[in-house]
């Protein structure tokens, strides 16, 4: 019979145990609303707050039975019963809890200890062979032949680990973690981060459970560690948070160990009693820890969220730098530049497009009007001109007594129109759509006759499309509006050679060319033939033979009337062969009137505003934001924290070794010393103490910096200004693009020329 296993819980941890914990402080208000039972849940008796406590009891009997009775039931009350765990409701439970973890640290430091003879021993013979001598120690070799090697019990270890996993479970409600941060227990973190570190090393990968559980129960009691007041344990403290963590944290490969080491250093440096790193471990730090931010997995699709492991890197490197003396440890390292370079790019990490669009406001909308150089304007243009000769023409018919319109080249098929004007002439209704067809078609001529049925089947081919509204007149309506359109032609009965009858429509003859063609009409004024070019180059040739026979003083191109006129300001009226596209509509401001905007001169015009359909644009780049406040948070964040201090902190260093500034400094100082000293000048002795001690400061602090480590640290200096004038452009985009806030942050950053 096969068993499903129950999935893994989120409760293992990411170490080689398998044995459940408890979970994380973040974690521990979700589990806690899942209320459970497992075979060793305590009985609320067996919690009753008494000295007699069975638990305890059984704890401290030291028998063996007793003892793994009680301590899983301890481990499942600490995480299940977290308002009832109370360790002050039992009397000494944390010295109970610390018995076998006290156990297993003897076994280590006895573990210490043998390792220690023996290596002692492999020395002393190194030497003795050396010198020649021979060195016996009898009851020395005795004892290490009897023990090869110290070892613990597993049953010492498993019930160190549960104590220490009840310890850390209690640690996290504040009262418990008080009682916990007692000089007993305190003493017995000492003796344990007193081990050699190779030794703390290996242990942490042979056994990494029981050293999880102290580093977490340290991170706890951290806040009431401040309230140790004996000098020994301060020093202790000190040396557990300046020397054992940060060379932990850089020796060992293990990230569960990295991970809950930085919390500790971060903690440790917001009292400057716990962060007194010396050079060597501080320099070791701060180049762990830069290259610690080079390793960075990538957000994949499926996994946004940064690792805690670069946040955690990040967040110790601005506690770092918010120290002068840190801060300018980080800026003289030799690869800075290369660290300075990474850490602008991490300004990106996690970031995304975002594209912004923001109708246009009201009061910087335009009026919309029609292009004076699109080709609707032309359109119209011809429109008029032709109306214009219409009416011109039609007082000089025949049937108004006039001589008649000769000398007119008709064609013999309809022109044909701009698109423009076809989708005009679609939407009319009948009849108008009839009589301006016949404007855009025909023009009058007293010699030209057009027979009815082509006359008929030029509208019916034209008007036969879908985009028509009405439908089609007949013919011989169609035909009784030429007299509406045309009144100098009409319709009669025309006898040919042959005596033969043709019905036709005399007066009017089809329009020669078509719209595009008639770009090229000369408007040169009073032209007797404005319509015979159909290219620019024979539009000129006509303007040079017809109308500057003569010279000219000035331009009669249509109402211009610029003086004085040359061939090159004509070659300005000159349409080019193929045009080019304009907008058929452009902006103008609300005060510019219509006609000004085919005017030549356009700098008295008012600047034309956005046009009402066009939409704001902006293009940038989103970092992570607190969903409640929308402020920047995340690597990106961390980065620009980081970068400001180091760039404030640099400036400092650049003017502490400037001289002028120096000097000034104490010019001033001086005179305040001078004017004001109680309301009272100083006296004269007093001021000649005063400045001999300065000038002896001030010749100690020359002699320093006249030393080799001083030119060191100003051509360190200047590089590291070099490296931020070499981001400056990168620093720059960020700043433009970035719309989630960070550009407030990185200001001081900027301005390095």
């Amino acid at each position: 019979m096969s068993r499903t296993l129950p999935p893994q819980s989120a409760l293992f941890t990411s170490t080689s145990t398998s044995r459940q914990i408890a979970p994380l402080p973040h974690q521990q208000q979700h589990q806690q609303q899942q209320s459970r039972w497992t075979p060793y849940s305590p009985s609320p008796i067996e919690l009753y707050p008494s000295p007699k406590n069975r638990l305890f009891l059984s704890l401290r009997s030291g028998i063996d039975e007793e003892v793994d009775y009680a301590l899983p039931r301890l481990v499942v009350a600490s995480f299940d019963e977290v308002e009832k765990f109370k360790l002050e409701t039992w009397v000494d439970s944390v010295g109970a809890l610390k018995e076998w973890p006290e156990k297993w640290l003897e076994g280590l430091e006895l573990e210490v200890a043998h390792d220690h003879l023996r290596e002692s021993r492999r020395l002393k013979e190194k030497l003795g062979e050396d010198n020649g001598e021979e060195v016996v120690d009898l009851d020395l070799d005795l004892a290490l032949s009897i023990i090869p090697s110290w070892t613990i019990p597993p049953s010492t270890i498993d019930r160190a680990t549960n104590s220490l996993l009840v310890l850390r479970n209690a640690s996290f409600t504040h009262s418990n973690a008080k009682i916990i941060c007692r000089t007993s227990f305190l003493s017995f973190l000492n003796r344990f981060f007193t081990l050699p570190l190779d030794f703390l090393l290996e242990l942490s990968l042979k056994y990494p459970e029981p050293i999880h559980h102290i580093l977490n129960i340290l991170q706890s009691i951290f806040p009431y560690l401040a309230g140790q007041q004996e000098k020994q344990q301060q020093d202790e403290i000190r040396n557990m948070f300046s020397k054992v963590l940060p060379s932990l944290l850089v020796h060992t490969r293990d990230l569960a160990m990295i991970q809950n080491i930085l919390p500790l250093l971060i903690l440790g440096l917001t009292n400057n009693t716990y962060s007194q790193f010396d050079n060597t471990n501080l320099s070791q730090l701060i180049d762990h820890l830069l290259n610690l931010i080079i390793l960075r997995p990538t957000p994949t699709s499926t996994n946004t969220t940064p690792p805690i492991l670069l946040d955690l890197t990040l967040d110790l490197l601005i506690s770092l730098s918010q120290n002068t003396l840190y801060a300018k440890s980080i800026l003289l390292h030799q690869s800075f530049s290369a660290h300075l370079k990474n850490l602008v790019y991490l300004l990106e990490y996690g970031s995304r497009q975002t594209v912004a669009n923001w109708d246009n406001p009201l009061s910087l909308t335009g009026k919309v009007v029609r292009n004076p150089a699109s080709d609707y304007i032309r359109i119209e243009n011809a429109s008029k001109r032709r109306r214009m000769e219409r009416d011109q023409n039609q007082r000089q018919m025949e049937i108004f007594g006039g001589a008649g319109v000769k000398n007119v080249d008709v064609g013999d098929k309809p022109p044909i129109l701009e698109r423009s004007t076809r989708e005009r002439l679609f939407a009319m209704r009948e009849p108008n759509r009839s009589i301006a067809w016949m404007h855009e078609t025909f023009v009058y001529s007293s010699t030209s006759q057009l027979l009815q049925v082509t006359f008929w089947h030029a509208y019916r081919d034209f008007f036969q499309n879908p985009s028509t509204v009405d439908p089609l007149l007949s013919a011989s309506e169609v035909i009784k509006n030429v007299t509406v359109a045309f009144p100098g032609a009409m319709a009669k009965v025309w006898m040919d050679e042959m005596g033969g009858q043709k019905f036709v429509i005399a007066g009017m003859g089809f329009r020669k060319g078509n719209d595009d063609q008639e770009r090229f009409t000369c408007l040169w004024q009073n032209c007797p033939t404005p319509h015979s070019s159909t290219d620019p180059a024979t539009l000129f040739s006509h303007i040079q033979s017809t109308h500057l026979s003569t010279p000219q003083i000035s331009c009669r191109w249509a109402t211009c009337s610029h003086t004085p006129f040359t061939t090159s300001h004509l070659l300005t009226h000159l349409p080019i062969l193929h045009p080019a596209q304009v907008p058929e509509v452009i902006t103008s401001h609300a005060t510019t009137p219509d006609h000004s905007l085919s005017q030549s001169i356009i700098t008295n015009r008012a600047i034309p505003p956005l046009a009402k359909p066009f939409k704001l644009h902006f293009l940038g780049q989103t970092t992570p934001l607190d969903s409640q406040k929308r402020h920047p948070v995340g690597t990106a964040f961390l980065a620009s924290l980081i970068i400001r201090n180091l760039s404030k902190s640099l400036r400092s260093e650049l003017n502490l070794i400037d001289g002028d500034l120096l000097k000034e400094k104490r010019e001033e100082k001086k005179k305040h010393l001078l004017e004001e000293r109680f309301g009272l000048p100083i006296p004269e002795n007093v001021l000649r103490e005063e400045e001999a001690e300065e000038q002896e400061n001030l010749k100690n602090t020359q002699q320093q910096d006249e030393g080799e480590d001083a030119e060191y640290v100003k051509v360190q200096l200047e590089k590291a200004r070099n490296a931020f004038m070499s981001v400056q452009d990168r620093l720059r985009d960020v700043v433009e693009c970035n719309i989630s806030g960070l550009a407030s942050y990185l200001g001081d950053s900027l301005g390095w020329y």
